[in-house]
């Protein structure tokens, strides 16, 4: 009787744990979407603050992975062209944001898995200019979450330049 009383309870606070967690990766996720959100609203509105305030530092990997399609057609202009490059040696993050073109970054196709300390984010994106799709691909970023909130750490992205040439 006492071994069946103990064993209903280890499994009851289990299952109350298990709830909680699954709760809190819950609010988790909702947090990060925020992120996403967030990161999507201050290049259109041109709000380097607020973006400049996701990142864990201004010194992070940024990091393009340039398409097969993309790759030989520059390739044929610049022999040398790279596969991959990282844009974060060029400045920090905010520098991405043009202050004469309008800019946004269209994300579907959310994917997010975190533990509630660590977070990876992967998505498809469109990047536009002045309302004109320019390029287009998958993004994914890690994440950490300090003290008060979520700051991406890094970003990984393929790029495929929208051209006739290339989406034809």
């Amino acid at each position: 009787m006492k071994l069946s009383c103990i064993l209903t309870t280890i499994v009851v606070l289990g299952l109350c744990n298990t709830a909680t967690a699954r709760d809190n990766n819950q609010i988790y996720e909702q947090e990060i979407n925020a992120v996403i959100e967030t990161f999507r609203l201050s290049i259109i509105n041109k709000d380097k603050e607020t973006f400049k305030s996701l990142f864990y530092s201004e010194n992070i990997p940024w990091i393009a992975v340039f398409s097969d399609e993309m790759v030989a057609i520059k390739r044929k202009i610049k022999p040398n062209h790279p596969r991959t490059v990282d844009f974060g040696k060029f400045g920090p993050p905010v520098k991405m944001i043009s202050d004469k073109e309008e800019q946004e970054e269209k994300i579907w196709n959310i994917q997010i898995e975190t533990d509630g300390y660590l977070g990876t984010v992967h998505f498809n994106y469109s990047d536009h200019r002045n309302g004109i799709k320019k390029a287009f691909g998958t993004e994914a970023w890690d994440l950490v979450r300090d003290e008060s909130s979520w700051k991406i750490v890094s970003v990984k992205y393929t790029v495929t330049e929208f051209s006739p040439h290339i989406n034809n």
